[in-house]
């Protein structure tokens, strides 16, 4: 039997693990050392999965990340909130593991996003350069980011807007970002907001106007820019869900 049909039986059948949690918040330290053993391999798994790459024990930061989420969901598991322990280990580490990678683009002035920040100084062929021709070896090796990429990608053109629409229209200035970012959580967090947005494609301004005190034409030039950061804020892309936290407490992504 294999490691993924061992994990897929526990799946299936989760009162074993339940019964051992238990005994484990009760105070036994040696029998969650030894699960954090046993499970070594369900770390490995995920952690492979969630960076896309083949994961070294023995020089491995993302593992020891896994193996400290993996303790993490232990500690945190709720019966009464979540109902299969290994699902929930598995969102703790891939959280875990991609706040790890988003602390590296942050630290090394790298984000995703940045490809849609250019000012008036950059040629016309910006996109192209900073986006188009990225390869493997760049920033964007890491399959996660990929797969955000593509889901965002699809998730605008659903609203008729590409990758380069919103390049030429975003936000110049930090400040303008941070507006604009201000507003698409406005936008995002209200129910009856967003569900317009979806029904119309388009931002609903009259109601909108009724909760931001913003100059219409902020929000009619900045558009585009508005709904791509309200998508990322109404999803799971974590990588660009960094983006924004980092303007909004005052990083700059381009420095």
């Amino acid at each position: 039997m294999t490691i993924l049909h061992l994990f897929d039986k526990f799946r299936q059948n989760s009162e074993p693990i339940r019964d051992t949690l238990q005994k484990i918040k009760s105070g036994d330290n040696l029998l969650k050392e030894g699960l954090i053993n046993d499970y070594k391999p369900f770390v490995i798994k995920v952690v492979s999965k969630t960076t896309g790459k083949y994961v070294d024990l023995e020089n491995s930061e993302e593992f020891s990340i896994g193996l400290i989420a993996f303790n993490e969901a232990i500690e945190c598991y709720n019966e009464s909130k979540n109902t299969n322990f290994f699902s929930f280990a598995e969102t703790v580490i891939k959280r875990r593991v991609i706040d790890y990678t988003r602390s590296n683009y942050k630290n090394n002035k790298v984000y995703p996003f940045t490809y849609f920040d250019i000012d008036e100084n950059d040629s016309k062929n910006s996109f192209e350069e900073k986006y188009l021709k990225v390869d493997a070896s760049s920033q964007f090796d890491n399959i996660e980011t990929k797969e955000e990429i593509a889901l965002f990608t699809k998730r605008l053109g659903e609203y008729g807007i590409t990758l380069k629409d919103l390049v030429e229209s975003a936000p110049k200035h930090m400040d303008s970002k941070r507006l604009s970012i201000k507003i698409a959580r406005v936008l995002s967090e209200n129910k009856d907001l967003f569900e317009k947005l979806e029904k119309k494609k388009n931002i609903p301004m009259v109601d909108l106007l009724k909760l931001v005190d913003v100059n219409p034409k902020t929000i009619e030039r900045n558009r585009k820019f508005i709904i791509a950061v309200c998508f990322i804020l109404n999803s799971n892309l974590d990588v660009l869900q960094g983006y924004v936290e980092n303007v909004e407490k005052g990083g700059n992504t381009h420095d």
